[in-house]
């Protein structure tokens, strides 16, 4: 089993096909699709006046991820098979004046709770869902407010 740091750094490298448009990758969250556990982020786009507004639009593409490697399997747009009720008239607010610890240290610190959920469900089959809140929690506590939606809509 790969390490949740670098099945991050993968996706982040990879989605997309690697394209160099301007955009964001969620942190992976546990996802489900049928009776199968997978990993998946979603992704938006961005100009340089949406982060002088310090608003963005709703994600439009999301992939879903293979559990103990962190190879994508399939990316999706959200206009043909959506993860989430949000509106696309609006543009969500990402400003914040809260200080986030986005120290190497913290992030290890969320990677190693979602390594323990995902080694479960790989050697048992369980997942639990009071150890992973807590690893989604530690991840969205990071997240401007409006944004966070996405990760409890994406997520198990």
């Amino acid at each position: 089993m790969i390490g949740s740091r670098e099945i991050n750094q993968k996706i982040q490298r990879d989605i997309l096909g690697g394209v160099k448009a301007p955009h964001s990758t969620s942190y992976p969250v546990i996802y489900t699709e049928g009776n199968r556990y997978y990993l998946a982020v979603f992704v938006f786009f961005y100009t340089k006046e949406d982060i002088a507004a310090g608003k963005v639009n709703r994600p439009a593409t999301w992939a879903i991820v293979d559990l103990e490697d962190g190879s994508i399997i399939e990316e999706r747009q959200t206009k043909e098979q959506d993860f989430s009720d949000a509106s696309y008239d609006i543009k969500y607010n990402v400003r914040t004046d809260k200080e986030y610890d986005t120290s190497r240290k913290y992030y290890e610190e969320a990677f190693t709770i979602l390594d323990s959920v995902r080694k479960k469900i790989i050697s048992d089959g369980k997942f639990y869902k009071a150890e992973y809140q807590f690893y989604l929690n530690k991840i969205q506590a990071n997240i401007p407010k409006e944004y966070q939606r996405f990760y409890t809509d994406l997520s198990v």
